[in-house]
């Protein structure tokens, strides 16, 4: 692969660029149907698993479906490169050198791996940072009024996700019925390139009346059209060709983030909220204080730790 060549060809433009990365797309979605046509068809499978860096392609592994309409559920790794080599030998060890039975999920294997900090933990952290910051106690109702009312807020909530993906756990949040609202998120908080989507955040049941497809995607791994009559509803989480890499909620996954668009969806009619994951330009939130340094170092309205009601202002603003 001459990387030299197509990078050349890119720095032309934009537009080479854009002309680049399109047509690498295709080739990689070309080369795995190859690579994996002859053993569905031998084997006649009608569940597959994909992992491996090349699984985080999104794009490629929702038109699995289309390739193969006798697939009916893919599994995705929410973990899919280097760093899940370490779950899957943990695995690999217990179930076939120590013989431990397999292991079945409710829902899913839980992505929520994170250090578990304590309100103690919380409250040592925010009063550190006490002459900044103006601290409330709130419930989950005054949450979604700030999302209908166009806030943009940031969460924090138990243990964080592993993987590349925000889940609900750290994650920025606003409400996906506004155009608009893509770009604000974007000048306010993320700083990404203007034609990077967002995602939808959708309770599970409520896939089939939004989507072509009724899939699980716990871990935000497939792009799937939306149903067209859907579209012009959630236009801040549509991507230009019409679909959306979706991340679909059940109560067993999170309970907290599936009953906070429960309520969302009882006040508006819309299952849906826009997630993306809270950061900007670094890695995802870990710590109380990187989630407090976050918050300040942007524009974003408010910072909620869910699990103690506690939501976190400016002290400047009222």
């Amino acid at each position: 692969f001459d990387y030299k060549k197509f990078k050349k060809i890119a720095d032309k433009s934009e537009q080479d660029t854009f002309d680049v990365a399109s047509s690498l797309q295709k080739a990689t979605e070309i080369k795995f149907k190859e690579l994996i046509t002859p053993y569905i068809k031998k084997y006649d499978y009608k569940n597959i698993c994909i992992t491996g860096g090349v699984s985080l392609n999104c794009v490629m592994a929702g038109k699995i479906y289309d390739w193969f309409p006798e697939i009916e559920q893919i599994y995705a790794d929410p973990i899919p490169y280097d760093a899940g080599l370490t779950l899957g030998s943990a695995r690999y060890l217990w179930h076939h050198v120590m013989d431990n039975p397999r292991i079945k999920w409710e829902d899913n294997s839980s992505p929520y791996l994170g250090a578990q900090y304590t309100p103690q933990d919380i409250l040592n952290t925010l009063d550190k940072y006490k002459n900044k910051i103006i601290v409330e106690k709130v419930n989950d109702d005054f949450i979604v009024d700030k999302l209908i009312d166009k806030k943009i807020i940031s969460v924090f909530n138990s243990r964080s996700e592993s993987g590349r993906r925000a889940l609900g756990n750290r994650s920025i949040l606003a409400d996906p019925r506004h155009k608009e609202t893509k770009d604000i998120v974007n000048e306010r908080v993320k700083h990404r390139q203007w034609f990077r989507p967002f995602a939808p955040s959708i309770l599970r049941e409520e896939v089939k009346n939004w989507f072509e497809r009724d899939i699980n995607s716990p871990y935000m791994s497939f792009a799937i059209p939306f149903k067209k009559e859907k579209i012009d509803e959630v236009p801040a989480v549509v991507h230009f060709d019409g679909s959306a890499r979706l991340q679909t909620v059940t109560k067993n996954d999170n309970s907290w983030y599936y009953n906070l668009i429960s309520l969302f969806n009882k006040k508006t009619g819309v299952p849906i909220l826009l997630n993306t994951s809270f950061n900007d330009r670094e890695p995802i939130v870990e710590t109380p204080e990187n989630a407090i340094n976050c918050f300040l170092g942007t524009d974003i309205d408010y910072l909620y730790f869910s699990e103690h009601n506690l939501i976190i202002y400016r002290n400047d603003k009222n």
